[in-house]
C-alpha cells in the first residue's frame, strides 16, 4: 500500500509515541486470525478481542509485535461481538501499559467525521512488527465509528478485526468488520463501559433506571432514525430490540433531565423519534 507505514520491532519505532499512548496490541489466533488489545486486572493478563475471531474459544494463542507467543483461553463474552480472553503471559509478554481514558470522545468523533479527518489502524503482522493503515473518518453513532482506508483495500488488510483505531495517536475504537470498503469499529468509550465491571474500572455513572425520576407522558413515538429500545436510559445499555424508521412505540413517560422516552419495554432516545 502506498500510504502504509511498517514498523519493525527489530528496527526502530517511528510511531513510538502512538504505541505508548495506545493499549498494547497483539495478534490473536483463534477460529480466525485477528487482533486484540492487552489489559491487566489484579496482576493477571487479559486481551479484549472480537468474539467472531475466537469462535468457540478452542486453541487460542496470542503473539506480541516481537513475535513472542503465549497461550490463551476464553474468559467471558459480551454482546456486540466483544469477548475477553485470559493470556498466560508470565515470562513471555509484557501485558499492556495501561488503558487510555479519553474525555469528550463523542464531540471528538463528531468533529473528525465532519472534517473527514485522518486516523490510523494498527495491526500486528503475522511475521512480527506493526503495520499502520491511514484512514479517513466517515460516520459515527452511539456505539460505532466508521472509517475508509486512504488506499485501496488489498489482501494485506485482512485480519484487522480487533485492531485499534487511532486519532491523534489515541485509541478511539476497536475494528470489528470491513464491508464494501467501510471499516466499522466499536467506540473506545462504549468498549470501556462494556468491560468496566470485569476490569473493576468506572464507567459513566448513573442512577439505576428504577430510581430515575420520570415525568408522565402518554403518546406514541414514531421512529425517524433506526434506534433501539434499551434496558436503561443510556447509550451503553443492553438492547431490548431494534426499531426501524416508521415504526411506532407507545410512550409512558419522559426521564427527567435526560433525552429519553420511557416505554413499556424500556427506553428510547428522544432525538431518534417524533412524538404524537
Amino acid at each position: 500500500m502506498r500510504g502504509m507505514v511498517q514498523i519493525l520491532v527489530a528496527g526502530y519505532f517511528s510511531l513510538a509515541t502512538v504505541l505508548a499512548a495506545s493499549a498494547a496490541p497483539v495478534l490473536v489466533q483463534g477460529e480466525e486470525v485477528g487482533q486484540g488489545v492487552l489489559r491487566v486486572r489484579s496482576g493477571e493478563c487479559f486481551a479484549i478481542v472480537p468474539e467472531h475471531v475466537i469462535g468457540f474459544g478452542l486453541g487460542l494463542s496470542v503473539m506480541s509485535a516481537g513475535r513472542v507467543w503465549a497461550p490463551a483461553s476464553l474468559e467471558t463474552t459480551y454482546g456486540d461481538d466483544i469477548a475477553v480472553i485470559r493470556v498466560a503471559s508470565q515470562g513471555k509478554i509484557t501485558c499492556g501499559t495501561g488503558w487510555p481514558v479519553i474525555d469528550s470522545l463523542d464531540a471528538t468523533l463528531t468533529d473528525a467525521v465532519s472534517r473527514s479527518r485522518q486516523g490510523a489502524i494498527l495491526r500486528v503482522r503475522e511475521t512480527g512488527g506493526i503495520v499502520s493503515y491511514p484512514v479517513h473518518f466517515t460516520g459515527v453513532d452511539d456505539r460505532h465509528v466508521e472509517v475508509r482506508p486512504v488506499d485501496q483495500v488489498d489482501e494485506a488488510f485482512k485480519g484487522v478485526s480487533g485492531s485499534q483505531l487511532l486519532l491523534d495517536g489515541m485509541p478511539v475504537g476497536m475494528v470489528l468488520a470491513i464491508e464494501d470498503g467501510v471499516v466499522r469499529a466499536y467506540r473506545h468509550d462504549a468498549l470501556s463501559h462494556l468491560v468496566a465491571r470485569f476490569f473493576q474500572a468506572s464507567g459513566p455513572s448513573q442512577l439505576p433506571a428504577s430510581q430515575l425520576p420520570v415525568e408522565p407522558h402518554d403518546g406514541v413515538a414514531i421512529v425517524t432514525e433506526r434506534t433501539a429500545i434499551r434496558e436503561e436510559p443510556s447509550q451503553w445499555s443492553p438492547v431490548v430490540r431494534w426499531l426501524s424508521v416508521g415504526q411506532s412505540v407507545e410512550i409512558t413517560g419522559k426521564v427527567t433531565g435526560l433525552p429519553w422516552w420511557q416505554t413499556r419495554e424500556g427506553y428510547v432516545r428522544v432525538r431518534n423519534t417524533t412524538a404524537r
